[in-house]
């Protein structure tokens, strides 16, 4: 079984996945870039850090922090199937079905949260908060 995490939010939740997994388990992660227009629509991703060893006949289980919209996950999901593995399953520690737009199959999730932006476990905010052992909601500063 191949883990594979999602840089940089899913280290803190693949961390702990993998210590409950009792087969032997190999883990590697992808480094991906996003990027949209301010209108709100989906951007492009890249991958900006591949993969370390290819997935061909692995069984593997793509590690996410959060799911949202499902764009990025979707994008995901065909590029690595097309890589040939003997299986792909998605595994989130939180689930914001309420923003989805594109489903995408979860075949394991953590938490449904409701649209609230989070830090915290993994979670960022400018690249602050990720340390915090908890899940928190971000209060929006007044202008």
């Amino acid at each position: 079984m191949k883990l594979i995490g999602i840089l940089k939010g899913s280290i803190f939740f693949l961390t702990a996945l993998a210590r409950y997994i009792e087969v032997p388990v190999k883990i590697d992660f992808l480094g991906i870039s996003s990027f949209s227009n301010k209108s709100g629509a989906p951007g492009v991703v890249r991958i900006a850090k591949d993969l370390d060893e290819g997935l061909e006949d692995d069984d593997v289980i793509l590690v996410e922090d959060i799911v949202d919209t499902g764009f990025t996950l979707r994008y995901l999901l065909q590029t690595l199937a097309g890589r040939a593995p003997n299986s792909l399953s998605v595994c989130t520690f939180l689930d914001r079905r309420a923003r989805r737009i594109v489903q995408v199959p979860i075949r394991y999730h953590g938490f449904e949260i409701p649209d609230r932006f989070v830090v915290g476990f993994g979670l960022d905010h400018n690249q602050l908060y990720r340390n915090l052992s908890y899940v928190a909601v971000m209060k929006q500063e007044k202008a």
